[in-house]
């Protein structure tokens, strides 16, 4: 965990270090904020995709996750055929690691955007 917020720290260091002769400090600043950020996903990304294997997109993954709630909420299953939903909904959840979010940590602002990408999933069913 230690590993990313000091690699940040070197690059923000590097990136403030090359926009310091520049006249805008503000706007220079936001583009390195935003490299670092974009290559942190990326680094993500990566090492997600070396665990688990490929990942689906995030409308599959909302489809996939929305079809196996809906199937565990309304019907009376057995024990055998609950079982082979929950290992679908395994076999999902690693193929849609890198959409996994916890909503509560999220901002409102970005919550809400969240919350409108799903329904637009959802809604092109």
């Amino acid at each position: 965990m230690r590993k990313i917020p000091f690699s940040i720290l070197i690059v923000l260091g590097i990136a403030s270090c090359e926009s310091a002769g520049n006249s805008n400090p503000i706007v220079n600043g936001t583009k390195n904020v935003t490299k670092v950020i974009d290559t942190v996903k990326q680094e993500n990304s990566h090492r997600i995709q070396k665990k688990y294997g490929a990942q689906w997109d995030f409308c599959d993954c909302v489809k996939k996750h929305d079809s196996i709630d809906k199937v565990l909420k309304t019907s009376s299953l057995s024990n055998e055929e609950t079982d082979k939903l929950l290992q679908r909904a395994d076999f999902v959840e690693k193929k849609c690691k890198l959409f996994l979010t916890d909503l509560k940590s999220m901002k409102p602002a970005d919550r809400l955007k969240h919350q409108a990408k799903v329904k637009s999933c959802l809604d092109n069913l």
